[in-house]
């Protein structure tokens, strides 16, 4: 058995506290920590960014519909690691492709989302959570060195 610290390989690990950072984009929203995992100081890794939020009660995550200059990945699944089948809740999701109109869709069972870059999406809503011991997991994944939101253009308007 080979230890990781003092490894040279240790670089291409993060563990423990080092999955969680400080600051990010839903901070003052999120209720419970989040874990986050990016490209940046891992050597040649191209720019990512993995978030997982643990969604103990209801509320309104992302209020404002927006776009990406990225595609992103979206994973909701249930906090009961049995059965990450049961969501454990529901989940409002806004989405639109062109200049349709904003669509919302209500999900009671895990779902995960595509959303490629340009696409309108959000406002995103926990309406339910059933038990906060076993929490609804949101994971965000994008591949971009620096998560940006841009407002999204009204329907009807061209961008």
């Amino acid at each position: 058995m080979h230890r990781l610290e003092g490894s040279p390989l240790r670089k291409y690990f993060r563990i423990g506290e080092e999955l969680r950072i400080a600051s990010h984009p839903h901070e003052q929203e999120v209720p419970s920590p989040a874990l986050f995992i990016t490209g940046g100081p891992v050597p040649t890794a191209p720019g990512f960014r993995l978030a997982t939020f643990a969604i103990t009660q209801p509320f309104e995550m992302v209020h404002e519909t927006h776009t990406h200059d990225f595609d992103q990945y979206l994973c909701f699944f249930g906090g009961d690691m049995r059965n990450m089948l049961d969501l454990g809740g529901e989940v409002e999701f806004c989405l639109a492709e062109g200049d349709e109109e904003l669509q919302t869709f209500v999900f009671a069972k895990p779902f995960a989302v595509y959303i490629p870059a340009g696409m309108r999406h959000c406002p995103l809503r926990y309406t339910r959570v059933d038990d906060p011991a076993r929490p609804l997991i949101h994971q965000d994944l994008v591949f971009t060195g620096e998560y940006i939101r841009k407002p999204a253009p009204e329907q009807g308007s061209s961008a």
